[in-house]
């Protein structure tokens, strides 16, 4: 095990360089003249040459102090795995300067950007909560009592909203154990209680009468916002059984609207039946999923505790099919939900003219419904 201590200038300071293309040969050959002497080989790397003995000595900075460490006596270690071990060891004081912003930096372009489909959330997060109060810092010194603090601090903002900030945390220092940043994650024992969120399944569907309101909303004369627009987002939603997202990001071919598995939640590509009052919703307004939840909040009313999101809309989709008849496994077919148990491994069927009749249903059902109460 390498053992450091700290020295000055003064006190161990090598005495000559000699080349780096010096080999064991050379080493071998060094002797002791009387005196004990220091010999640096490139940047770090220093042989003490005593009476007796010859040590692997490596020099370097940490937080503003010269430092030595001990590799080891040579011959028993050789100038080769001298220099590797001196690599290790310079390596590990960049690692211990390595600060919170730096880490969230890294784990954004080589993990989030690549692998989360909404990567500017977990950066929002970031951005909000961890880079101003603890970015500076060094990731070795970050404790659980900070980061723990920081997400309660955060529950301001909601319960559910501090519960992903502790996700994300949690993952971060995750990659910073894999790095070798750190040697423990200080999140790993820390659960929702600390949020106080307890996830609960939503069960919420649209009433008729909710649809039929939301089918007619206008532009309002005194205001910026494109109601018309969004409405037309919501309609689609209604009438496909799409997410949000796969909405925004899916392309119409003929009459079926394509969702590559890039975007697709479980992976797989996907398809859903455009019916002719789908098509009427196109094209849909270019903005985002936020921005849509945001103003659907806004003109169902910020107080109103029951009020829906566009993702109940696809639930609603769903419930409508099943209670007019549709079979349970051609609604996870329009959904693109994975089946389970045995129709998981055996029934590959797409079952198009299935979805395509689903699909014929559910908009023949809406437009009875907003005739009838409309």
């Amino acid at each position: 095990m390498p053992k450091q201590t700290e020295f000055t200038k003064e006190t161990f300071m090598p005495e000559r360089s000699i080349p780096v293309s010096y080999n064991d040969h050379f080493i071998r050959n060094i002797k002791w003249e009387g005196k004990d002497k220091r010999l640096l080989i490139g940047d770090c790397l220093i042989l003490q040459v005593r009476r007796s003995s010859k040590t692997w000595l490596v020099r370097r900075r940490i937080d503003g102090k010269a430092s030595i460490t001990t590799i080891g006596k040579y011959p028993a270690i050789s100038l080769k795995k001298a220099r590797v071990e001196a690599t290790k060891i310079t390596m590990a004081v960049n690692v211990s300067v390595f600060t919170v912003a730096q880490l969230v930096e890294k784990y954004m372009n080589e993990v989030a950007n690549k692998k989360h489909k909404r990567p500017e959330l977990v950066q929002g997060y970031m951005d909000r909560a961890v880079i101003p109060k603890i970015g500076a810092q060094k990731v070795r010194d970050v404790t659980r009592v900070q980061l723990v603090g920081m997400i309660q601090d955060y529950s301001s903002r909601g319960a559910r909203t501090a519960d992903q900030l502790r996700s994300n945390l949690k993952k971060i220092f995750s990659f910073a154990v894999e790095l070798g940043h750190r040697d423990d994650n200080p999140m790993l024992e820390v659960s929702s209680r600390v949020t106080g969120y307890e996830p609960n399944p939503r069960e919420r569907i649209l009433s008729d009468q909710e649809i039929v309101d939301m089918w007619s909303w206008k532009n309002s004369s005194h205001s910026w916002q494109r109601t018309e627009d969004n409405v037309r987002m919501l309609r689609f939603l209604l009438l496909t059984g799409l997410r949000i997202s796969e909405a925004r990001n899916g392309y119409k071919d003929g009459d079926k609207w394509i969702v590559n598995k890039e975007i697709s939640k479980n992976g797989k590509s996907h398809w859903v039946y455009l019916t002719e009052t789908a098509k009427q919703q196109l094209p849909l307004p270019k903005t985002t999923a936020t921005n849509i939840q945001a103003w659907l909040r806004r003109r169902l009313g910020f107080e109103n505790n029951n009020r829906y999101t566009p993702h109940d809309l696809r639930r609603t989709c769903a419930t409508k099919m099943a209670d007019n008849g549709i079979e349970p496994f051609i609604v996870e077919r329009v959904l693109n939900h994975k089946l389970e148990g045995v129709m998981a491994v055996y029934n590959r069927a797409e079952y198009e003219r299935e979805r395509i009749n689903a699909s014929l249903l559910i908009e023949k059902v809406i437009l009875e419904l907003v005739k009838c109460k409309g």
